[in-house]
């Protein structure tokens, strides 16, 4: 019995040890499943934590792309799925008002067009003018056109990069006459003289002015002497002046030259042709506007008009000196010019030098152009007794003699600097006293030296009531050396004027040219030009300038025949009492 309970023990023990280890290896299998359970739950908090999170960061970044969108004006709905692009809105602004970031639109025209890579148009709206750039355009120069397109600043510089480009119907060319009209059209001064050609100072500047908004290039040519150099540099400052402000580089449409003769000469001509063809090569410009300041009214002037005038060329002419022919109020080149501006076509004289001409048109092209010293300078340089010289010397705050000293250094340079314009050099003059007194030092020595040559040989004598002196510059003048001969005989003149009273006939002559001075037109020079041509038509004589001051050439063997008729003419002079 007690083998069998013993045996049923073992039994129990064994069944009840497996039924222990069950049972652990389920509740073990239990405590996995709920840590199972509890990891999932945390995970799955965490990926809601995530989502979460995800959903935060998508509205701020949602936030921040509509917040840079609007800075770029562009608007998008509220609707989450589908944002809808509102197109910019363009401004129709005048382009003198453009900046950097706006988004023009607006009818404009062509001033010119840059190939090849994109298309670069210079266009304008009549206000300003300023670069438009597309990647390709049939549309050319002087065509009018609507663009759109944003505002950027590229090299310091504004330009537009065309959205979308068609032609227009806009009238242009009434737009840019109206805007051509001077703003300014009042004189420095108070003058009859002026007042007399008002009309035709501001139909003058408006011409220019146009040019200038048309980017039409400008070629200056100008007598070399004060006169010519002031009447030159109060232009060619004044374009700058306007061409700066309307977004025009003056480096690439702007050109200033002397001429030594005075006239056009032919030499001279063919230069600014081949010039013009530099300056607008390549960029389809219009033939430059030809301006001739204080020369290009006489008959010796006609064929380098003409020339330019059948190449197509627009010229205009500002100038003092005698046309000799008028007819019905018109010279011999008016019918080559779109314009001339003469005091003779006023029945008035030289003594308004082209200088003061100049100056006073100048202050019409650009309102913001002064320069006092200009007309005064010009004035005394030029002789000009009358009183707007006084007026323009009053104007300055400086005394006669100071002005003349800065046109005798202008003069000087001039001399030396033959033919090219003295970029910079000139406008020293203006503002550098010690430099205008170093030239005037130099210049004193050369005139005391020329003086010690000649005075010995002047004969002088009185011809009716005329004090006549003559002196062979060829033979005791030094040659090419300052002062030049019209300069010697110039300073000659004023010692005799000084030492006789009553008019003063003063010729300094060369083997084939005469240099005249008077003191009063008992003789003009155009009437002996006239009168010699008919006495002595074998001589060729030709020549010009004002009543008191000129040159008169002819064929060298008459050089003792025509002095002797000046003589004869001088005898049959009646004086007034």
């Amino acid at each position: 019995m007690k083998q069998n309970n013993s045996s049923n023990d073992s039994r129990y023990n064994v069944n009840n040890t497996k039924d222990i280890a069950k049972n652990n290896k389920e509740q073990k299998k239990e405590n996995n499943n709920k840590n199972n359970k509890t990891e999932n739950r945390k995970n799955k908090n965490k990926m809601n934590n995530n989502k979460n999170n995800n959903k935060n960061n998508n509205n701020e970044n949602k936030k921040d792309y509509n917040k840079n969108n609007e800075n770029k004006s562009k608007n998008y709905s509220n609707d989450k799925k589908y944002p809808v692009y509102n197109p910019v809105k363009y401004k129709e602004i005048e382009l003198s008002k453009i900046k950097h970031g706006d988004f023009y639109s607006g009818d404009v025209k062509i001033l010119r067009k840059s190939q090849p890579g994109p298309v670069i148009f210079l266009v304008t709206d009549a206000t300003s003018s300023v670069d438009a750039v597309i990647k390709d355009s049939d549309f050319e120069t002087d065509e009018v056109i609507n663009i759109k397109g944003k505002a950027s600043e590229r090299a310091g510089k504004l330009q537009i990069e065309i959205d979308s480009i068609k032609k227009s119907e806009k009238d242009f060319d009434k737009i840019i006459e109206q805007r051509a009209k001077p703003i300014r059209t009042d004189f420095s001064i108070k003058s009859d003289r002026f007042e007399k050609m008002k009309p035709h100072f501001i139909r003058v500047a408006q011409k220019i002015r146009r040019a200038v908004m048309q980017n039409q290039p400008i070629m200056i040519r100008h007598h070399n002497d004060s006169d010519g150099i002031n009447s030159g540099l109060a232009i060619e400052q004044s374009i700058k002046g306007l061409m700066r402000r309307f977004g025009i580089s003056p480096n690439y449409n702007l050109y200033r030259s002397p001429s030594k003769a005075p006239f056009y000469e032919t030499g001279d001509v063919f230069k600014d042709i081949t010039m013009s063809k530099r300056l607008t090569e390549g960029h389809g410009q219009k033939k430059p506007l030809v301006l001739v300041l204080d020369n290009g009214s006489t008959p010796e002037d006609v064929f380098g008009m003409k020339t330019l005038y059948t190449l197509g060329y627009d010229i205009i002419v500002i100038d003092h000196h005698n046309p000799v022919q008028i007819k019905n109020g018109k010279s011999t080149v008016c019918p080559y010019l779109i314009d001339h501006i003469n005091p003779y076509l006023y029945e008035l004289d030289s003594q308004t030098s082209a200088g003061m001409l100049c100056y006073e048109i100048g202050r019409m092209i650009d309102e913001e152009f002064e320069n006092k010293l200009m007309p005064a300078i010009a004035a005394i340089s030029d002789r000009c007794n009358i009183d707007e010289t006084e007026e323009y010397i009053k104007k300055t705050g400086k005394t006669r003699e100071e002005l003349g000293r800065i046109g005798v250094a202008i003069d000087f340079i001039a001399y030396n600097m033959r033919f090219d314009p003295g970029k910079g050099l000139f406008e020293e003059v203006y503002v550098q006293p010690e430099f205008v007194n170093m030239i005037n030092e130099k210049v004193l020595e050369g005139e005391e030296t020329q003086l010690q040559s000649t005075l010995p040989y002047l004969k002088t004598q009185k011809i009716n009531g005329i004090t006549y002196s003559n002196i062979d510059l060829e033979k005791y003048t030094l040659r090419f050396t300052y002062p030049t001969p019209g300069k010697v005989i110039g300073k000659i003149h004023d010692r005799v004027e000084t030492q006789h009273k009553g008019p003063v006939l003063s010729i300094g002559y060369l083997s084939d040219m005469l240099i005249i001075r008077a003191n009063q037109p008992v003789l003009p020079v155009q009437k002996i030009i006239d009168r010699l041509q008919k006495d002595l038509p074998q001589a060729n004589v030709d020549g010009g300038g004002h009543e008191q001051a000129g040159a008169i050439k002819f064929v060298s063997a008459h050089l003792q025949a025509v002095l002797q008729r000046i003589k004869v003419y001088l005898r049959e002079v009646k004086l007034e009492e």
